[in-house]
C-alpha cells in the first residue's frame, strides 16, 4: 500500500503544470456603490441654501453670537450685599518648580513664595456689580467719578452700560477674577492692602430692577 502512494505521489509531481478552469459566473454582479460623505453633506447644504434654512441658521448663530456679547453669561452664586464687611486675599502662590530667564539663570526656586503685588504697581479699585441694579450701577458710576476704578460687571449689559454711562464696563467671564478673591456678593470693592488685598462688601439700597 504505502508502495502504491509513493508511485501515486511521484506521478501527480511530474504530471506537469496545473491549469486554471474557469467555471463560467453564476448569478448577476452588482457594482460597489456608496454614496460620498462629501457629496451628502454638499447636497444637504445646498439643499438649505435653496429653501432658506441655511440663511435662518446662519442669522440665529450671528444673533447668538451678539448675544453673548452683549450680554454674557452670568457669573453664578452672587446675591445683593445685606451688610457691611471685609477680608483680606492673599494672592501669594508658592512655585512649583524654577523659574528662569531667556539666559537659563534661574530667579525663583521651587518651593519660594511670590507675592504678585511686590512686582506689581497696579492700585486701581475694582468695583464688582450687577448691572441690571441700578443702585448698584449708580455706586459703581458715582466711584468712578471720584477716582480710577474699574467697573467689573458680574451680570448685566457691559456695552449698553458702557455707552449709556461713558465709562467702561467689564465683564468677569466664567466668574474667573470673582473666584480669585472669593466673591459671593455685590457690590465687593477690591482695594490693595499690601501685602494682602482687601474686599469689601458693601450694601446699597434698593435692589435688582429685573
Amino acid at each position: 500500500m504505502k508502495s502504491f502512494l509513493r508511485v501515486f505521489a511521484s506521478v501527480l509531481f511530474l504530471s506537469g503544470p496545473a491549469h486554471a478552469v474557469d467555471y463560467g459566473v453564476f448569478g448577476a454582479l452588482f457594482p460597489v456603490e456608496e454614496p460620498s460623505v462629501l457629496d451628502t453633506i454638499l447636497g444637504r447644504l445646498s439643499e438649505m441654501e435653496s429653501n432658506g434654512e441655511l440663511a435662518q441658521m446662519q442669522e440665529d448663530m450671528q444673533e447668538k453670537a451678539r448675544s453673548r456679547v452683549n450680554r454674557p453669561i452670568p457669573v453664578a452664586g452672587m446675591r445683593p450685599a445685606e451688610v457691611y464687611r471685609s477680608y483680606n486675599v492673599d494672592l501669594s502662590i508658592i512655585l512649583d518648580r524654577d523659574l528662569a530667564d531667556h539666559r537659563g539663570v534661574v530667579f525663583a526656586r521651587a518651593g519660594t513664595r511670590v507675592n504678585p503685588l511686590e512686582h506689581s504697581r497696579f492700585n486701581q479699585r475694582l468695583v464688582f456689580i450687577d448691572g441690571d441694579d441700578s443702585d448698584q450701577v449708580a455706586f459703581a458710576v458715582n466711584l468712578a467719578d471720584q477716582e480710577p476704578v474699574k467697573i467689573i460687571l458680574v451680570n448685566g449689559a457691559p456695552l449698553e452700560l458702557t455707552e449709556t454711562h461713558q465709562k467702561l464696563f467689564y465683564f468677569d467671564q466664567g466668574g474667573v477674577i470673582s473666584a480669585r478673591f472669593g466673591l459671593t456678593v455685590v457690590p465687593s470693592v477690591v482695594s490693595r492692602a499690601d501685602p494682602l488685598m482687601m474686599v469689601e462688601e458693601i450694601p446699597v439700597t434698593g435692589g435688582s430692577d429685573r
